[in-house]
């Protein structure tokens, strides 16, 4: 197996980079959840592609804020890239490190591991220490806005694709409408049969006498768990709620970095689930898979799912990937390489880096790139 974090100690410059801005990617339908929407779009803005001195180069999915750390990194110097990571990391103190200058940062962390492992001729989740080539993943969708209907079909979609373990979006308008949100419960539950594993997601919205009176009135449909109950820094509601709810409690996505992990455990969780690509660095990610096999906790994930597949397979095999259908697949089908789907897991493409790649030639004909920006050292 190999050692990541020392070739994290590894000399590099960065000669050149490319931030590729693409046009608005439409959703076949408008997503809903508790506290958001009208989502239409799938949730990117920018691709990476950064080069060093090798002329190696590593990539990923970003914003345009990404501009600002390349001025910094290409530049003729030459650094550690943990020399890198730091002098970036302490440049956006004033941000805040749960602020989208960490998240942005966090994927320029990605970019460096992506290199570090196609220097070593290795899948990034090899690169990570993974021993297997693919990971198991649950369905998410069930938006808020879905008709009666439009939740049948799409629940008997995942079914067909293979899937076991579904999650499901409650509290629709704010919460303003419970006996709709068991009721779509309830069909849920019929559709997938009792063998399967439901979750619920709340998306934040309530606080711990609002979410226990919800989770009485769904328990008999055997939730497997309850997903962002309360609002995700509330520490004090969370605690108070979890030795009181029926259900499991599940929280990590929205932090963007790893200390809020060590309070989730604190106050009571069952389950962690930190996102690679909204964390500030790699480390984040893996400190936090730490604390939740220490502490016995499950652990799944969610964001760009066949991107954070490479981060679950390099862990225990019933740790899942979240997949939000209905958000993320767009974008799978415009990716060049990609993991495949199938039978309710993730199958990691062999190709040394990490687990997705645009096509680039054929974006640009298709028209779906608007702009792209140069960063270069000379």
């Amino acid at each position: 197996m190999t050692n990541y974090r020392e070739d994290y100690k590894k000399e590099v410059r960065f000669t050149r980079a490319e931030l590729l801005k693409f046009r608005p990617i439409k959703l076949p339908k408008v997503f809903y959840d508790s506290t958001g929407g009208p989502f239409d779009t799938v949730p990117v803005d920018c691709w990476l592609v950064l080069q060093n001195q090798n002329g190696t180069t590593g990539q990923c999915p970003c914003s345009s804020r990404m501009g600002q750390f390349l001025k910094r990194i290409v530049n003729g110097e030459t650094r550690s890239y943990e020399s890198w990571y730091w002098m970036l990391y302490w440049s956006i103190r004033n941000c805040g490190f749960s602020s989208e200058a960490a998240v942005e940062l966090g994927r320029l962390d990605l970019v460096f591991h992506d290199m570090m492992a196609k220097e070593k001729n290795l899948p990034l989740h090899r690169f990570l220490g993974a021993d297997r080539d693919w990971t198991n993943v649950y369905a998410s969708g069930c938006g808020t806005n879905l008709t009666e209907r439009e939740l049948e079909k799409e629940v008997a979609s995942f079914i067909d694709e293979g899937y076991t373990t579904f999650k499901m979006k409650i509290a629709a308008r704010f919460g303003t409408q419970t006996d709709k949100d068991v009721e779509r419960v309830r069909i849920v539950r019929s559709l997938i049969g009792e063998n399967a594993k439901l979750a619920l997601d709340a998306n934040q919205l309530w606080k711990a006498e609002e979410a226990v009176r919800f989770a009485d009135k769904v328990k008999k449909y055997d939730i497997a768990w309850f997903e962002e109950p309360v609002h995700s820094y509330d520490m004090t509601e969370l605690k108070k709620l979890a030795p009181i709810s029926p259900i499991p409690l599940a929280m990590g996505e929205s932090p963007r970095c790893y200390y809020p992990m060590e309070s989730y455990v604190w106050a009571g969780v069952s389950q962690l689930q930190p996102i690679p690509s909204n964390l500030s660095s790699v480390e984040d990610w893996m400190r936090t898979k730490q604390l939740a096999y220490e502490n016995n906790l499950e652990l799944t994930s969610g964001g760009y799912s066949h991107l954070t597949a490479s981060f679950i397979a390099a862990g225990r095999e019933e740790d899942m990937v979240e997949y939000l259908i209905p958000v993320m697949r767009p974008f799978w089908e415009i990716m060049d390489v990609r993991p495949q789907e199938q039978g309710g897991r993730f199958y990691l493409p062999e190709e040394p880096g990490i687990s997705m790649s645009p096509d680039i030639p054929g974006l640009e004909r298709a028209g779906m790139i608007s702009s792209k920006e140069y960063y270069s050292d000379r």
